[in-house]
C-alpha cells in the first residue's frame, strides 16, 4: 500500500532545491547529451544518403532539445557554464 501511495505522489515538476547528488547527475546527463548531440552532427555532415542524413539531423535536434531541457533544472550559475559550451547547429 506505501508503494501504491508513492507512485500516485510522483512529481511532474522537479523540487525546487536539488541536492548535491540530483545536481551531479543532471551535470553528467547535460555532458552525455551534449556528446551524442555532437555525435550525429559529426555522422549526419559525413553521410552521402539524404534519409539517414535527415534521421542524424532529427537524432542531433531531438539530443539539443533534452540538452536544454536538462539546462533549464540548473542553477543560474550552472546555467551560464553549459550555455557557453557549444553544441552543433545544422545549417541547411
Amino acid at each position: 500500500m506505501y508503494r501504491n501511495q508513492q507512485q500516485q505522489q510522483r512529481r511532474s515538476q522537479p523540487p525546487p532545491i536539488l541536492s548535491t547528488k540530483d545536481d551531479a547527475y543532471l551535470t553528467d546527463a547535460l555532458s552525455w547529451e551534449l556528446l551524442a548531440a555532437k555525435k550525429a552532427h559529426s555522422f549526419a555532415s559525413q553521410c552521402s544518403d539524404n534519409q539517414v542524413k535527415y534521421q542524424a539531423e532529427q537524432l542531433c535536434q531531438m539530443h539539443q532539445r533534452h540538452y536544454n531541457i536538462l539546462l533549464n533544472h540548473l542553477s543560474t550559475d550552472q546555467q551560464q557554464y553549459y550555455e557557453d559550451q557549444s553544441y552543433p547547429h545544422f545549417h541547411n
